[in-house]
Formats: structure tokens, C-alpha cells, sequence
């Protein structure tokens, strides 16, 4: 029984170092199986709420280095009422935009006012967010945008599983290593006396720990 505690203990530990080593993380596909976890969306801000001023007739843009396969949300406002053409596109397009060459947009308002828009980057880059004024006077437009992420936390229970393995992991260790000898030694030690025994023919004791031969009458014991 004890040997069984001692390896189901020291079994633990090892499942407990590993847990801690790889981070509480690894289980969270069992943990969202089992209903352990909370889900939440993150907003980071990439573009605080700004100003933009754009000239009459003209155009201005904002500009971010984003890395491909995020999910971003953003929002314009265009001061007035008024309109402005909103589009965004990558570094390569908006070269060929700005010299009135077909261009690939992500997104093509041509006559937004107030605008909220989502879109993700397929590929990592610098992505231009562009405002074209077409009329004959300056505007200005409030422009921002955040990223998005959905994330999990576990439950305390989970989140915590490594320590609380190693802590009963340890303890069963400890009771099966306390266990000493086990019935087979107890069992020696009444059978030879401790520290010496009788012999079963004519009962002189003897001094040692196994039952051998007899020092008064030499007969073997076994």
C-alpha cells in the first residue's frame, strides 16, 4: 500500500513540474471542456481618438506598421456633417493610389461621414488609412483605431493546478516513504526478539539478529 502512495506521489510531482515548466496554459482545451474558463474581448489602443486636418481638394493619411492575422476596430468622425472619401490600403497600393493608378483597397468609403469599420490584415505591414477631401474647402476628420483580441481565463482552480499537485504529490510521498520496513520487518522483529533470540530446543538465547544455530546445543533453527 505504501509503495503504491510513494509512486502515486512522486507521479504527481513529476505531473506538477511539468505543468509549472509549460505554464497553466496547456490545459486550457480541457479546462473550456470541462466549463473552467471565461472568455473576454480586448481593446488596446493602436490610434487614440486624433485630429486630422485635410486641405481642401486634397488628401492626408494615418499610418501603421500591423502584423498580419489581427483584428482591428476603428471608428471616423468628420467634423460638420461633412463627407471625406475613407480608404485603406497597404504600403504597394497606396503608392499606386496616390498617382491615380488602380489600387487594391481593405476598405473603400467614398463618402463617409461617421464611419465604424472592422478589418483584419491578411499579411504583416505598414497600412495606410487614407482621407481624400473632394471638396473645395479643408475639413477635419477624428480618426481612431484599437486591436482586438478574444481572450480566456481560467478558474483559479486551473489556473493554480501545478501547485496544487506538487503540494499532493509531496505529501503522499512522504507518508509512503514513512511507512520504513513494512509488515515483513515488524513481523522479523517479533519473530527473532530484536536484538537476539531463543533457541526452540532448549531455548538458550542467542545473540544476532537471524536464527542460525544454536551456541548452547548446535542445532540449525531453520
Amino acid at each position: 500500500m505504501r509503495r503504491r502512495t510513494l509512486t502515486l506521489g512522486v507521479l504527481l510531482v513529476l505531473l506538477a513540474v511539468f505543468v509549472l515548466e509549460q505554464g497553466a496554459q496547456v490545459l486550457t482545451p480541457l479546462a473550456e471542456v470541462a466549463g473552467l474558463t471565461t472568455q473576454y474581448t480586448k481593446y488596446d489602443v493602436v490610434v487614440p481618438p486624433t485630429l486630422y486636418s485635410v486641405p481642401a481638394a486634397n488628401y492626408s493619411f494615418a499610418l501603421e506598421s500591423l502584423p498580419g492575422g489581427g483584428q482591428y476596430v476603428g471608428s471616423l468622425e468628420v467634423a460638420d456633417g461633412r463627407q471625406v472619401g475613407f480608404y485603406v490600403m497597404n504600403e504597394g497600393n497606396f503608392s499606386l493610389w496616390r498617382f491615380g493608378r488602380p489600387a487594391s483597397l481593405v476598405l473603400d468609403n467614398p463618402d463617409a461621414i461617421s464611419y465604424n469599420f472592422t478589418f483584419s490584415p491578411s499579411l504583416s505591414g505598414t497600412y495606410y488609412f487614407v482621407f481624400d477631401n473632394g471638396e473645395n474647402s479643408p475639413l477635419v476628420v477624428v480618426f481612431a483605431l484599437s486591436s482586438v483580441q478574444g481572450v480566456v481565463v481560467l478558474n483559479p482552480f486551473v489556473a493554480y493546478v501545478g501547485y496544487e499537485l506538487l503540494f499532493v504529490g509531496v505529501v503522499l510521498s512522504f507518508f509512503g516513504l514513512r511507512g520504513g520496513g513494512g509488515k515483513g520487518e515488524t513481523k522479523r522483529k517479533a519473530r527473532t526478539g530484536g536484538a537476539g533470540w531463543k533457541c526452540k530446543f532448549c531455548g538458550a538465547k542467542n545473540v544476532g539478529a537471524e536464527p542460525t544455530f544454536c551456541a548452547k546445543c548446535g542445532r540449525a533453527q531453520n
